[in-house]
């Protein structure tokens, strides 16, 4: 059966059959009709997804396809097209339901695979959340240690001489400072100066002071604890 031809209007969206090199344009490419110059002829704009225009020509209804986004009487309605089949339905001649769509056959094994597979990225996803999550208490964990051992040493370098006190204060806050950021932001080198300077003030004063030896010992175990090995002085 001969169909009519369609009439084509104002904004419609059409593409073009054929190539046309000396517009730069293949067929297939997508326009819109934004002016209707005479009978049969139309100035078709080509545009890109910014909306910027890269052509814009007369052509004729012979060089345009209509581009159909609704149903119309001819293909509606699908059940129309619709055929029994044994377990599953015929739709375009593709069996669907039992289970063949678009020529590939999904069985019940492949639907347990897929849904398999899904489960599986489900587990998946929640045990790296809760691998993360265990982490996270752990860091959080330590660092709550490291900062009550630091706060530990502060109160026993507030019995310090006053003439050493001072520095010793500062490494402190210069190790606490490195603690509060990042792992992986910490300056080791600047952890071990301080850390090796906390330990040789504590040996250094002795038993003088109440808790001194014990300050040198916070030291040690504060680098342990931040992956940073110190030893005592020789002969301590």
């Amino acid at each position: 059966m001969v169909k009519a031809i369609v009439k084509l209007e104002l904004l419609d969206v059409v593409a073009i059959k054929e190539d046309l090199p000396d517009a730069n344009l293949l067929a297939g490419q997508v326009g819109t009709i934004v002016e209707v110059l005479a009978p049969e002829v139309y100035e078709v704009e080509f545009s890109d997804d910014d909306g910027q225009t890269y052509a814009m020509l007369p052509l004729h209804s012979s060089q345009l396809l209509q581009l159909k986004y609704k149903s119309t009487a001819e293909n509606t309605p699908m059940s129309n097209t619709i055929h029994q089949y044994g377990q599953g339905d015929n739709v375009g001649g593709d069996k669907v339901g039992g289970d063949k769509v678009g020529g590939d056959k999904v069985d019940n094994s492949q639907a347990n695979n897929l849904e398999n597979a899904k489960v599986s990225g489900v587990i998946g996803r929640d045990n790296a959340q809760v691998s993360n999550s265990q982490f996270n208490q752990n860091n959080n964990a330590n660092t709550a240690e490291i900062l009550k051992l630091i706060s530990s040493m502060r109160d026993t370098a507030d019995q310090f001489p006053e003439d050493i006190r001072d520095e010793i204060i500062i490494d402190i806050e210069d190790v606490e400072a490195e603690i509060k950021k990042p792992e992986n932001q910490w300056n080791k080198t600047r952890l071990k100066k301080s850390l090796t300077a906390l330990v040789a003030a504590g040996t250094a004063i002795g038993v003088g002071i109440s808790g001194a030896v014990d300050f040198a010992h916070k030291a040690i175990d504060l680098g342990e604890k931040v992956g940073i090995e110190i030893q005592l002085p020789s002969g301590h």
